[in-house]
């Protein structure tokens, strides 16, 4: 029995990258001696946030079959219009500018997901176009630098920041950062769905579209919902980094859009599609931002940062093949097995 249950643990499709986690975890411990500190734990939370939460988005949309390369560039074009549009000292137009904002992240991934889903063009070259439509537009609403922060918003990355702030509240992000709450909420929302029948027409797409559409599910609807899903975490995450630089930025966003899909690979998400789910993702950018904590500690050269990544995408995708490959095997063993069974 116990041999059962471990073969089942092993065989979770994310355990090799738990696995890697562990070891980074123990690594970063070794070399920075207050890892575990509650200072160490708020400054981790802060730095790790966006790349999870743009992970957790990016991760919806390659379950579906599909990949933006454009949410960098959507986070630029968001942190831009929160920058523009509001005023430090003046409380509604916070609202404001997260109305339009997130009116924006929703126009974003309606055309992503339109452009994918119903005119079925390629996912790459699409979001790759549409990554210049966004990075133009910000620009052009923010051509440097810049803006303004509402300073009740400033309460998602640093809640004393805010004045008149409820001492309660203030005592408790103290002990943990704003930014963790709301992805608790997120990961809350997607344990919820995860009993949907949204996700289970999300990974029947993702395997395999043309069955998926065969069987009277609408593809095309599940694409365009899995975008405006990204869409929200990508604004959320505008949302924190206006909060925690006051500013906006149009290229803010660059560095995230490969990084959001290697870490959804390390995770055991599948580029092909089907295969993977949010803690995938929040165990791959972890790994990703672990691997930049330990190259900082052990005072490398910033140069293997990026020669590191690739060879943790690459062993994850072996893995992910070894995994696959492992079960194709066993299902053509069952096959025959019962095919036996039957001729006897």
């Amino acid at each position: 029995m116990k041999m059962e249950n471990l073969k089942k643990v092993t065989s979770m499709q994310n355990f090799s990258s738990f696995v890697i986690l562990l070891i980074m975890l123990v690594i970063t411990t070794v070399l920075q001696d207050n890892f575990f500190t509650l200072g160490s734990f708020i400054s981790n939370v802060n730095a790790f946030a966006p790349l999870i939460l743009l992970s957790i988005g990016q991760s919806i949309v390659m379950i579906s079959g599909a990949i933006d390369l454009s949410n960098g560039a959507m986070l630029s074009l968001m942190t831009c219009i929160l920058a523009s549009t509001m005023q430090a000292d003046n409380p509604l137009s916070g609202v404001k500018a997260l109305l339009i904002a997130l009116a924006a992240a929703l126009v974003c991934g309606l055309l992503n997901g339109f452009a994918v889903g119903f005119m079925k063009e390629p996912p790459v070259i699409v979001t790759f176009a549409t990554s210049y439509m966004f990075l133009g537009a910000g620009l052009f609403i923010l051509p440097r630098p810049g803006g303004n922060c509402a300073n009740w918003v400033l309460g998602f990355y640093n809640m004393s920041l805010v004045e008149n702030a409820p001492g309660w509240l203030i005592g408790l992000t103290r002990y943990v950062p704003p930014v963790f709450l709301v992805i608790l909420l997120v990961v809350g929302v997607a344990m919820v769905m995860r009993r949907t029948r949204f996700m289970r027409y999300l990974y029947a797409t993702g395997s395999n579209e043309a069955s998926a559409y065969a069987t009277g599910i609408n593809t095309a609807k599940i694409r365009i919902i899995a975008y405006l899903i990204n869409a929200v975490c990508v604004f959320l995450t505008a949302v924190y980094l206006v909060a925690q630089n006051r500013s906006g930025d149009y290229q803010l966003g660059d560095a995230y859009t490969l990084r959001t899909i290697a870490a959804a690979v390390i995770g055991g998400v599948s580029m092909s599609g089907g295969r993977g789910d949010v803690f995938s993702a929040i165990i791959g950018a972890l790994i990703s931002s672990l691997v930049n904590k330990i190259i900082f500690f052990a005072n490398l050269p910033t140069a293997y940062q990026t020669l590191i990544s690739g060879l943790i995408v690459i062993a994850a995708l072996g893995v992910s093949f070894l995994y696959s490959y492992l079960d194709e095997r066993k299902k053509i063993k069952e096959l025959r097995g019962k095919a036996e069974v039957q001729n006897e």
